[in-house]
């Protein structure tokens, strides 16, 4: 069973030797393995090890491309095998690393354990940090965005930086704070993600519009995907400990890159492949007649071949199920239900509020003790949540408290919560975040305070 898997670029200039001798440290300086001494300075193929434990080595150059890595095998005291792949392919201009943990057991078992992150990506980090993931670079430190890189922040909300990692965005509150710690996070999610951190809360409001209202913000943690499939927001008001948000942010990157596509020359099948089709090239070169040389090479060829289908058939048969294993939930039980929708949060935590105000009223009514009610009781108390749309509600009240006009300040303010303005003969067309779909006319002129105030409890109607 796969229970990690990522892949990163390290710094273009790291040799190939130095990444396999970082290998071979992160084994001998192990305080679980028996390897310590078993395995010489300087390794670059071979294998060490018995049954119970053991390390493979391997490597190829082929012009201005490498390829090396080792795979890390052990059983523990329960009869379960650990086997890790660290994989490393270096090209001209790009050092990309791969690393996969699989876990399994020949006899039954109530539960297999997820294991923690292997301790190499912490390595990698801190030795070969400095590579490019796109146009985001890779360490183990947050990248904190000045006021003057809107057109980045665009990127990595659309999908725009052509990464292969997820980017995990700090949004700021009204008191310039984060709720979590972007230094600690990053160390948690390094070699996983990006941690990224907006510049201020009026940052915010500057690239909303550029987004389409996509931006986490005031406060809220956004997790982009790449490939621009979506995001997972986690909101201020649903996390007073940040610790648990941090490892509910880690848990969820985590399960999620187990259905990233690794790279195929980033593979331990791949580098099997490789390192056998040359020693056959070297063979046949070498005008050897040693049949029994050649089909042992066969054979790793072959091998290799038939490990990379079971690898492809085995992330099919998680592609089919990946709905299954949405999130992590206490006692790693899934316990999340997923709803579809065709449609995009206008502001945050707009839809699920919605859904948790309907499910709290179907309890309200619902027979006491009944199931119904149980049930609809754990969801409104596991979900609650009401997003920004009190904290709007309020600010638009005190806008429209003394309305008259379409004044500098209002129309700023107007501007500020997310209203597109256009003027439509004797009104204006507000549109919130420019959906044509629900347009509220404003009269240019109004009639005294209860005028605004009446406006505003349309405009709470027909969008709120």
């Amino acid at each position: 069973m796969l229970t990690f898997k990522t892949q990163f670029p390290i710094h273009p200039n790291t040799n190939m030797s130095d990444f396999m001798d970082c290998c071979r440290t992160w084994i001998v300086g192990s305080q679980h393995t028996s390897l310590r001494t078993a395995i010489p300075e300087g390794t670059r193929d071979g294998r060490f090890g018995g049954e119970e434990e053991s390390v493979s080595f391997g490597h190829y150059q082929a012009g201005t491309d490498a390829c090396g890595g080792v795979r890390y095998e052990k059983t523990d005291q329960d009869n379960i095998r650990w086997v890790t792949d660290v994989i490393g392919y270096k090209s001209f201009d790009n050092f990309l690393v791969s690393i996969q943990l699989n876990v399994d057991s020949e006899f039954p078992v109530e539960r297999l354990e997820q294991g923690k992150r292997p301790y190499i990506v912490k390595l990698l980090m801190e030795r070969f940090s400095g590579g490019y993931d796109g146009t985001l670079s890779v360490s183990d430190r947050p990248i904190f965005l000045s006021e003057h890189e809107a057109d980045l922040a665009e990127k990595i909300i659309c999908a725009g930086t052509d990464s292969v990692m997820p980017v995990v965005y700090v949004s700021r509150d009204s008191d310039e704070r984060t709720i979590a710690d972007p230094n600690t996070l990053a160390k948690w999610v390094s070699g996983m993600a990006h941690v990224v951190v907006e510049p201020s809360r009026k940052f915010s409001s500057l690239i909303m519009r550029r987004v389409f209202g996509e931006n986490a913000y005031n406060g809220a943690i956004a997790i982009y995907w790449p490939d621009g499939i979506g995001k997972w927001l986690y909101l201020p008001s649903k996390w007073s400990d940040s610790i648990a948000l941090q490892t509910a942010v880690a848990k969820k990157i985590r399960l999620s890159l187990l259905y990233q596509r690794i790279r195929r020359q980033c593979t331990w099948s791949y580098l099997q492949e490789m390192t056998a089709r040359q020693k056959l090239d070297a063979l046949r070169d070498s005008g050897s007649g040693d049949i029994n040389e050649y089909i042992e090479h066969f054979d790793r060829e072959i091998a290799a071949k038939e490990e990379e289908i079971l690898r492809l058939e085995s992330e099919l048969v998680r592609a089919r199920y990946n709905k299954n294993d949405v999130n992590f939930a206490k006692r790693d039980v899934d316990r999340s239900i997923q709803i579809e929708t065709t449609e995009n949060d206008l502001y945050q935590g707009e839809q699920l509020g919605l859904i948790t105000e309907a499910l709290k009223k179907a309890a309200e009514s619902s027979d006491a003790h009944s199931r119904r009610q149980q049930v609809l009781a754990s969801l409104v108390e596991n979900n609650e949540n009401p997003g920004d749309r009190e904290e709007i509600l309020e600010r638009l009240k005190e806008v429209f408290r003394q309305y008259t006009s379409l004044t500098a300040g209002v129309r700023a303010d107007l501007e500020e919560i997310g209203f597109v303005i256009h003027e439509d003969g004797k009104h204006y067309k507000l549109l919130y975040r420019d959906d044509a779909r629900y347009p509220f006319i404003l009269p240019k002129t109004g009639s005294d305070w209860r005028g605004g105030l009446n406006a505003f409890s349309d405009l709470k109607k027909r969008l709120f």
